[in-house]
C-alpha cells in the first residue's frame, strides 16, 4: 500500500506536507519496533543509566540556553549526505531509502556547500529528547494484565500522532471509525504483514484514553513522539 492510499483511508489531505509527515511516522514506528525486538538483549541497568543521563543533559542544556550567549548551543547546521544528516523525499522515506553511517566522520573545517545550496538545520536538544522518549517507551517492563505487544503499541502510537494532526475525522475506539482501518494498514506498512483490527483494539483504546480534544492541537513538523 502506497502513501496516497494510506492518506485516503485516514481522510487526510494528499499534499507534500502530509506525505512527509506520514512517511516520518512510518519510519519512526519501524525504528521503534526494531528497538523493541532487541530490547531484551540490553542490560536493564544500561536503560536506567541512559534514562537518568539524558534527562539530566536535557535539563542542563535547557538551563544553558537561558543565557544569551548560549541560546543557539543546540542548533546545528549540517550538509545533507555528509554522514551526520540527510534530506530525503517522502517517497524515499516511505520506501525505506533513508541511510546514515553508524559512525559518521568528525566534521572538519568550515561547512561545505551542498550542490543545491541547501543545508540541514537540526535542533539537537529536540533530537536528544526524541531519543530519550524512545528509550523510555522501549525499556522492558514487567508484564501486568494483558501482555503488551510492543510492535502493535508502537504502530498505533505513531498512527494516532498522524491521524490526530491531519485527518478530517475524529479518532475513536469505535471499530467502524476510520482510525481503526488506518491503524490496521499503518501496521501493515510498517511490518509488511496484515493484522486483524480486533487485535489492535486494546492498543487503540489505550492510545486514545487521554487524547480527547487534541484533534488539531499537534502539528507534525513539531511532533513530540
Amino acid at each position: 500500500m502506497n502513501v496516497g492510499e494510506l492518506l485516503k483511508i485516514a481522510g487526510a489531505p494528499n499534499n507534500a506536507r502530509s506525505q512527509a509527515a506520514l512517511a516520518k511516522c512510518l519510519e519512526l514506528a519501524r525504528v521503534e519496533c526494531e528497538h523493541a525486538k532487541r530490547a531484551k538483549e540490553v542490560p536493564a541497568a544500561l536503560f536506567k543509566q541512559l534514562d537518568r543521563s539524558i534527562a539530566k543533559t536535557l535539563m542542563l542544556l535547557e538551563s544553558l540556553e537561558q543565557y544569551s550567549g548560549w541560546r543557539d548551543i543546540c542548533f546545528g547546521m549540517y550538509v545533507s549526505g555528509d554522514g551526520t544528516a540527510v534530506a530525503v523525499s517522502a517517497k524515499e522515506l516511505f520506501d525505506r531509502k533513508l541511510a546514515l553511517p553508524r559512525n559518521p566522520p568528525p566534521r572538519q573545517g568550515i561547512l561545505k556547500s551542498c550542490p543545491d545550496g541547501m543545508h540541514v538545520g537540526v535542533n539537537v536538544r529536540a533530537a536528544l529528547r526524541d531519543i530519550h522518549e524512545t528509550i523510555v517507551r522501549c525499556t522492558p517492563k514487567a508484564k501486568q494484565g494483558q501482555p503488551e505487544k510492543v510492535d502493535k503499541a508502537a504502530c498505533v502510537h505513531f498512527a494516532k500522532k498522524f491521524f490526530v494532526a491531519y485527518s478530517r475525522h475524529k479518532a475513536s475506539t469505535d471499530p467502524k471509525n476510520p482510525f481503526a482501518e488506518f491503524c490496521e494498514h499503518f501496521y501493515g506498512a510498517v511490518n509488511g504483514k496484515t493484522v486483524k483490527t480486533d487485535s489492535l483494539a486494546w492498543f487503540i483504546r489505550a492510545a486514545l484514553k487521554n487524547t480527547q480534544g487534541l484533534r488539531w492541537s499537534t502539528q507534525l513538523h513539531d511532533l513530540k513522539v
